[in-house]
């Protein structure tokens, strides 16, 4: 388990002491701890309600296929979650939020939310590809950006957002922009998992704010005003096409206590691990660069955060 006074820190606000950057001075603040699942996958718990982001367990597929990658290069392909491998991660969800419809943030949620009984709350297309295997409308909340829900111990704002510019800003000519239609049926295909709308949320919990992003690019107005203490943003080298990425965000949210990458890991591939730790670490000199002082954690594999 890993302490948020006390996690190894990257490159940012080393000589920061746990009084400057201990955020249980907020009144009401307890608790929360936040697990890494690896891509833009994340666990956030106050011990009592948990919540799953974006989970993309089939990516640690043992042996590794196309869908390990996250880049499955035939659309016709037909993709599975990997339900013997997520039984040994995930044993409890209570609420799913799935950021868009592409395989590496919305295959494992239907497995998750049939297993665990959990809602699933995301796009439209979201919801087609969880109704594909076959669950029911009453664990499906449908967002189109702008709602702010109470949910009992939490609350969600919805935040309109937009996708990485892949393919040299080009992705809205790819097969991975558009929207799934109804009436999708399981076994599904790689290229079933396309976008939709790309959305961000604020999870409001034990006194905390949480920014969760799923991609690596946002709406900068959208941000504007937010003030998290804990932001996990998108941070792979696809930022790289975006003006003052780093910058600009932190300036919206007004420099967050804590900041962890996500998206980063070259979708667990060993062969990408090396490049994906190089584009974390250029991404936490990004950060202090932009505010002095933020701590950034590069988070491991399902290790616990403890946020005080």
């Amino acid at each position: 388990m890993v302490s948020f006074a006390m996690a190894f820190v990257v490159g940012v606000a080393v000589a920061q002491t746990k009084a400057t950057l201990n955020t249980a001075s907020a009144p009401g603040r307890t608790e929360i701890w936040l697990t890494y699942l690896g891509n833009a996958g994340w666990q956030i718990t106050d011990g009592k309600t948990v919540l799953v982001i974006d989970p993309y367990i089939t990516q640690f597929r043992h042996p590794p296929g196309p869908a390990t990658t996250g880049r499955p290069t035939d659309p016709l392909a037909i993709v599975a979650p990997d339900s013997e491998e997520i039984d040994t991660k995930i044993h409890r969800a209570d609420y799913l939020l799935v950021t868009h419809g592409h395989l590496d943030h919305a295959l494992d949620a239907p497995y998750i939310a049939r297993k665990a009984g959990a809602i699933i709350i995301g796009n439209e297309t979201v919801a087609n590809l969880a109704r594909a295997y076959d669950v029911p409308d009453d664990q499906l909340i449908v967002v189109r950006g702008g709602e702010d829900y109470q949910f009992g111990a939490f609350s969600l704002k919805v935040i309109p957002s937009i996708h990485s510019a892949l393919f040299h800003k080009h992705y809205f000519d790819s097969r991975l922009a558009g929207n799934a239609p109804s009436g999708l049926k399981a076994p599904l295909k790689a290229g079933d998992f396309v976008e939709g709308q790309s959305m961000a949320y604020l999870l409001r919990l034990a006194g905390h704010e949480v920014l969760v992003m799923g991609s690596m690019n946002y709406i900068e107005r959208e941000m504007e005003g937010l003030r998290p203490d804990i932001a996990l943003v998108g941070a792979n080298n696809e930022r790289l096409e975006i003006y003052d990425y780093t910058g600009r965000l932190l300036r919206a949210l007004g420099y967050p206590l804590l900041v962890m990458p996500t998206h980063w890991d070259g979708y667990g591939y060993p062969p990408l691990r090396e490049q994906a730790l190089a584009a974390a670490h250029q991404f936490a000199e990004e950060v202090r660069a932009a505010s002095p002082k933020t701590r950034v954690i590069i988070p491991e594999y399902f290790e616990r955060i403890t946020v005080p």
